[in-house]
Order: C-alpha cells, then structure tokens, then sequence
C-alpha cells in the first residue's frame, strides 16, 4: 500500500514537471506575440504620423511657395506698369519739349528769314522803335493774340501773334509790322468822307437865285406871240 502511493505520487511528479514547462512555454509565445503586435502597432501609428506630418509640411511649403510666386508676380507686375508709365510720361515731356524748341526755331528762322529779306530788297521795318513794338503787343494782347512779354522787343512769340492777326484779318502771313498791319492793330483805319471841291460848289451858287429885295417890281416873263 504504502508502495503504491509512493509510486502514485512520483507519477503524479512526473506529469506536473512535463506539463508544466510546456504551459510556460506556451505563455511565453503568447506574451511576445503580443509585445510584438504592439511593437508593430506603434511602428505603424508612428509611419502614419511621419507620413502625415511630411504630407502637412509638404502642403504648407507649396502654398507658401505659391504665396511666395504670387508676391513676385504681382511686384513684378506693378514694377513693370510704373516703369512704363515712366517711361510714357518721360517720352511725353521729351515729345513735348521738342515740338516746343522746333517751333521756337522754326519762328527764329523765320524771323531772320524775314529781316534777311527786308535788308537785300533795302526795306526798313515800319516798327523800328521799341515803343511801336510795345504798342502793338499791347494791341495784339487786347485783341487776344499772346505776344509774350510786353518789353518792346519783336522777338519769335511776337512775330507768331502778329501772323495769327494777319491771318484772321486777311492780310499776307509775313509774321511782320507792316504798315497795313499797324494800322489794323491801332484801328485808325478811317474812311472820311470827300470834301466838296470849289468848282461844283460855284456852280451851285449860280444856279441858285438871289433873294428878292423889299420894294423890287419882279419882271414879267414876256410871252411869245
């Protein structure tokens, strides 16, 4: 009896020492499967985050270029229309100036032109002084032609306005004081009336009869038979 609960209990021994590591065993895989699961779970959460992260940064690094290439483009815009207003106004003041020195030239030349004129055919400009000059850019300036400045001196703005006069007044465009133009600035053109000359005013007074005097027997006109 006693020998067979000895045998018992060393079989009993015997089944727990052979379980017993295969149950440890078994548990041992099923904790590193889990570790590992978990392992590759964070890897996994971790490359989602990253890879999201780079898709955020990579979204605002191409807006911001974006952002970036619009500034220039609207700079560069902006930059270019100043530029070529610039450039439009600056040939403007160019064009401009140049229309101004070639007419101030053009009635240099034909002012010289004019005096050169004057002294091969040997005549003399009527307005010789300073003060017909002046007169007549005061007469010019009343009528609405701009001489310039009122000084006395027959210069190329005088000389345009006393052409204009001319012009509107039917007369050779000469750009000079003539006489004729002198007297239509100084509007002394008058038409007098002719004066009655001796001859018809005797053979007024013949034909007019004297007055009868008081007391005068007044002929009778005699009658043909």
């Amino acid at each position: 009896m006693k020998k067979l609960m000895i045998t018992g209990c060393a079989l009993a021994l015997g089944v727990v020492w052979t379980v017993a590591p295969a149950s440890a065993q078994e548990s041992t895989k099923d904790k590193v499967e889990r570790k590992t699961e978990r392992a590759v779970d964070k890897v996994e959460d971790k490359s989602r985050d990253a890879k999201d992260k780079i898709k955020e940064e990579s979204r605002e690094a191409k807006d911001k270029v974006k952002d970036t290439s619009r500034d220039v483009k609207d700079k560069t815009v902006d930059k270019t229309e100043s530029t070529t207003e610039k450039i439009k106004d600056t040939t403007r003041d160019a064009k401009d100036k140049v229309k101004e020195t070639t007419r101030e030239t053009k009635d240099k030349i034909s002012e010289k032109s004019h005096e050169a004129k004057d002294k091969i055919t040997g005549k003399s400009h009527p307005a010789t002084s300073k003060s017909d000059v002046r007169n007549a850019q005061q007469s010019l300036q009343a009528k609405g032609f701009d001489p310039g400045p009122i000084d006395g001196i027959h210069g190329p703005r005088t000389s345009a306005a006393v052409r204009k006069f001319q012009q509107a007044e039917g007369l050779e465009a000469t750009g000079r004081l003539d006489s004729n133009t002198m007297t239509k600035l100084s509007g002394s053109a008058s038409v007098s009336s002719p004066s009655a000359s001796p001859a018809s005013t005797a053979q007024e007074a013949q034909s007019t009869p004297p007055p009868a005097q008081p007391g005068a027997v007044k002929p009778v006109p005699r009658q043909n038979p």
